[in-house]
């Protein structure tokens, strides 16, 4: 039992060390938006801090058109609704939820709009959450795993737990069988322990 101890103290151990760093984080919007039909929604926020990752997601609660979200400087807003050149930091399709997670290199002013004109059928009530994070190693790529370390964590994750269950369950036959063994002698030629 030691042992099983001793590991499931180093599996937490080795998790908690690959844990990164802690940035900040803070909840710009958290609200449901209205948006009429065949419109967009800017919604205008700053950016502090430089190297500042913008989280952005949305779910269509009520109305029948898809919406998507289009991250913008605050200058290239009316470029973009004008359809004169402009650079968009990041985007989603149409859609009734979506989001994105975007680098945004400079402090500065920066708009969020959301967009309702594909359809135009039906305003719509858009659940928004918009979260800035910064610090430490926001700025650096997600990296995935190569496919084959990524299977050798899956299957190693799935090897050990069937080895717990294993182990858990002969115990329990162990007492079972025990208990039954005492069964099977009197009571009252049992010894009292």
């Amino acid at each position: 039992m030691n042992c099983l101890r001793t590991l499931a103290m180093i599996g937490f151990a080795a998790s908690l060390a690959t844990v990164p760093a802690a940035g900040h984080s803070d909840m710009l919007i958290d609200e449901n938006v209205q948006i009429s039909p065949s419109k967009v929604r800017p919604l205008e926020f700053d950016v502090g801090v430089q190297g500042t990752r913008v989280l952005c997601t949305y779910h269509v609660e009520q109305g029948r058109s898809g919406v998507r979200a289009v991250l913008l400087k605050r200058g290239d807003v009316r470029l973009w609704l004008s359809d004169r050149p402009h650079s968009v930091l990041a985007s989603t399709g149409y859609a009734d939820s979506g989001g994105f997670s975007s680098l945004v290199e400079e402090p500065g002013a920066y708009s969020i709009v959301l967009d309702n004109r594909l359809e135009g059928r039906d305003s719509a009530t858009v659940r928004l959450q918009v979260k800035l994070v910064s610090g430490p190693g926001i700025a650096e790529p997600v990296q995935r795993a190569a496919p084959a370390r990524a299977q050798i964590a899956v299957w190693g994750s799935v090897l050990l737990f069937a080895l717990f269950a294993l182990l858990s369950g002969w115990r329990i036959h162990l007492a079972l069988e025990s208990r039954r063994r005492r069964r099977a002698i009197p009571f009252w030629t049992r010894s009292s322990y």
